[in-house]
């Protein structure tokens, strides 16, 4: 191409890898165009320089839908739930077929009665919900009452409802405990002994599924290996440090230990206090600066990243997809996110 030339409508095709027809159909609205198609136009020309890219990019923001999408997450110190807003956000902002605005907001009180009031209010003000939560009845009921309301509610992480009654974006919490339960099995050989177990609360349908994962496993393929009863950390990072240094010191047969939610941080600092690591397999959640510089250092073994950046692309293209939807189709509105098994060889 001749550098000097003024770019064209069949530069910008060319580029685009489309016919000179479907860009004029962008260019000047003829017919209606896929947001995808609408999308590779702009970038092309925006890539050759024609003189109207500006002016495409705003045709097709102004053809796009509007949504205001409500996300409801834990408040924790965990850096996990950070990056998780920043990556919904990025996802939105980058979505080709809808112009689309997030609000977050954060459980602080976990009281059944808080999180419903948060919940209403975000309804009110939103077109869809995307809901971190436990079970619990009434929190139930008002997901219910929204949903019949015609605004749509995707659990996000962790099933809210115990017949999984919701569409849904996160890892497959069953398989993320077996796997767990491999992992534990490779790692600790032939050696008995028993298996500590870190979970946010009973009432986290997730977190009691990578706990059942984790027994059933261990159950079928290395019956030598001992679960003892999982403790609740709230996700807190202090309870679990305190907690970890407890189960060290009273059981002496500890060959694993496992976060099944937030928290792991706390593992970390338990360990890194001791004069000498003791020999188990500790197993956290969620790909951190912090875990990732204690996988270099030998502190922890395996971490099971739950890959925010795809979670959040899955969760803005369900939660869009859902507002033309009439009903819930279990296959295609249950989006299972594969867990990235991290170790000190990978990073």
């Amino acid at each position: 191409m001749n550098n000097n030339k003024r770019p064209t409508i069949a530069t910008v095709a060319a580029q685009a890898g489309l016919s000179v027809a479907t860009v004029d159909r962008v260019l000047n609205a003829r017919a209606p165009v896929n947001p995808e198609t609408a999308e590779q136009v702009f970038q092309a020309a925006e890539a050759v320089g024609y003189f109207a890219a500006r002016l495409i990019g705003q045709r097709i923001r102004e053809r796009r839908p509007t949504y205001r999408f409500g996300i409801l997450l834990l408040a924790t110190a965990q850096a996990f739930y950070a990056s998780l807003a920043q990556a919904i956000s990025a996802a939105a902002e980058q979505h080709a077929g809808a112009n689309l605005t997030c609000q977050f907001d954060y459980i602080v009180d976990r009281t059944p009665s808080a999180i419903v009031a948060q919940i209403e209010q975000l309804a009110v003000q939103c077109d869809g919900l995307a809901v971190v939560s436990y079970a619990h009845p009434l929190i139930n009921a008002c997901l219910k009452q929204i949903r019949e309301a015609g605004v749509p509610v995707v659990a996000l992480l962790s099933d809210i409802h115990e017949h999984a009654e919701e569409p849904y974006v996160g890892q497959d919490n069953h398989v993320v405990g077996r796997t767990m339960g491999w992992l534990l099995a490779r790692t600790c050989g032939a050696r008995k002994g028993s298996v500590g177990i870190l979970l946010g609360g009973h009432r986290f349908l997730g977190h009691q599924a990578r706990v059942e994962g984790l027994h059933g496993y261990l159950a079928e393929h290395a019956p030598g290996l001992k679960p003892l009863e999982p403790l609740i950390n709230l996700d807190n990072c202090d309870i679990t440090e305190e907690a970890t240094l407890d189960l060290i010191s009273r059981h002496s047969e500890l060959r694993g230990l496992c976060v099944v939610g937030g928290g792991g941080d706390g593992i970390i600092s338990a360990l890194t206090q001791l004069p000498k690591r003791p020999a188990l397999c500790c197993i956290l959640q969620e790909s951190t600066e912090l875990s990732r510089q204690a996988l270099r250092e030998g502190v922890i073994d395996v971490v099971m990243d739950s890959q925010p950046r795809h979670t959040a692309t899955a969760l803005v293209q369900l939660m869009v997809q859902l507002q033309g939807a009439e009903g819930f189709d279990p296959v295609p509105q249950r989006v299972y996110i594969p867990p990235h098994i991290v170790t000190s060889e990978n990073l």
